[in-house]
């Protein structure tokens, strides 16, 4: 199937700009259906490492210019009080999930923002596109004889229900996809039995010393039965310069699932449970005074430095989401499931991004017709399976979770072994 003239993208973040950027920049008409009924999304500063496969797309079809991440060069490790046991040669790009999300918003649909303060100028053989904030997908259907896919939707604020067609569906709803509830497509969700901790702390607040540690790495810190991971990015601004930037942390976190350490920690502060995360500004004071007092003098200092000064943490639960059992297309090759919403990584090794763009490759084959649908589909189970298994492997060895690293570990060996010999 060459590319579509018309398609819908469900699902507004990383996942589904980076699709609704390929498509218009190849012709195709696009919309692209969000939720959230806010314009401008709000991202905690949440850090994110930026894979070879979408520095390809930028470098492919991004007009901003504006710089997307900072270069870290190696990838080190502190182990209990020592601070760097490990400094190995590992290039990366780590960047902020907003500085991402307004790049590509200002490529698709012309957002302006103080990151990308002039929309960019388009160019020739582009579709037309609409970005429409606040629409929730409510139904699907396919009309096999005209090949094109039907999505109802309702708008989250008023109610009011309609309805959009194309040629091409794609689904990058996240890990809480609607579109795989409307398919009945079963997922298999898993607690990993530890929490992240995570914040921002302006450079400017930190001590040269700390600065200086931190920087052109990405950093491993290894507790008792406990970890952080810390690194520099750009300010939601787009801001790169020494002495502007962020240091982003992660501090991974044992809580047993159902247990009332885990209620107390995801009871915000207006007295309300939130399911998954504690966003900034809801975190109860008292509970992260009592956090840091129990454990910074088990950190390196530079680590407890940027931790103790970061103003608003916020809280998520850790799991990851294994579609790989069950189909990732659908309607003859018209709906396809994409980033999250297909498989969802524990956030060990800043994959997320990095799955939605070999997606968009993975797509710009089949539309090409290098592959086929269905060869693209076992191309991302394949790499889905062993990414799964990759930052488990990450995590666990963090948490000091011997046995379930032993299992684990064996079954990335026996996937190996089985994708070396083509049975999977």
């Amino acid at each position: 199937m060459p590319y579509p003239k018309t398609a819908i993208v469900i699902g507004g973040s990383i996942a589904g700009l980076l699709q609704g950027l390929q498509l218009k920049r190849n012709g195709a008409d696009v919309v692209i259906l969000e939720q959230d009924p806010s314009d401008d999304r709000h991202s905690h500063e949440s850090g994110v490492q930026i894979g070879p496969s979408v520095v390809s797309l930028l470098e492919k079809y991004d007009a901003t210019g504006r710089p997307s991440a900072i270069p870290a060069r190696f990838l080190s490790v502190a182990w209990r009080k020592h601070l760097r046991i490990v400094n190995h040669p590992a290039p990366r790009h780590m960047s902020n999930w907003g500085t991402l999300y307004l790049i590509l918003r200002a490529n698709f649909d012309g957002k302006t923002s103080e990151m990308v303060p002039d929309s960019p100028p388009g160019r020739k053989g582009d579709g037309k596109v609409e970005y429409r904030p606040g629409k929730r997908a409510t139904g699907l259907s396919y009309d096999k004889e005209m090949g094109i896919v039907h999505v109802q939707f309702e708008d989250v604020t008023t109610g009011e229900q309609d309805s959009i067609s194309a040629e091409v569906v794609i689904a990058a709803d996240g890990v809480h996809s609607t579109v795989r509830k409307i398919l009945q497509v079963p997922s298999k969700k898993k607690y990993s039995g530890y929490i992240g901790w995570r914040g921002t702390v302006p450079e400017r607040l930190i001590s040269p010393e700390t600065v200086e540690y931190f920087s052109n790495r990405l950093n491993f810190s290894l507790m008792k039965g406990t970890y952080s991971i810390s690194y520099i990015i750009p300010t939601e601004a787009g801001h790169v310069e020494p002495g502007k930037r962020l240091l982003n942390w992660v501090w991974y976190f044992k809580v047993p699932d159902g247990s009332p350490e885990m209620a107390e920690i995801f009871t915000d502060i207006n007295g309300r449970t939130q399911p998954s995360t504690v966003q900034q500004g809801l975190v109860k004071p008292d509970l992260w005074v009592g956090q840091k007092e129990r454990y910074l003098s088990q950190m390196i200092p530079p680590l407890a430095e940027i931790i103790d000064k970061t103003p608003r943490p916020f809280i998520s639960k850790v799991a990851d989401l294994n579609g790989t059992d069950y189909p990732a297309s659908f309607f003859d090759g018209r709906l396809v499931l994409v980033g999250d919403a297909y498989n969802a990584f524990r956030s060990h090794l800043g994959m997320a991004s990095e799955q939605a763009a070999r997606h968009c490759w993975q797509m710009d084959r089949v539309w090409r017709g290098e592959i086929t649908q269905k060869q693209r589909d076992r191309e991302a189970a394949r790499y889905a399976k062993k990414f799964i298994l990759l930052n488990r492997v990450i995590g666990l060895t963090g948490m000091e979770f011997w046995f379930q690293l032993f299992k684990t570990v064996l079954s990335l060996v026996w996937l190996m072994v089985k994708q070396l010999v083509g049975l999977v």
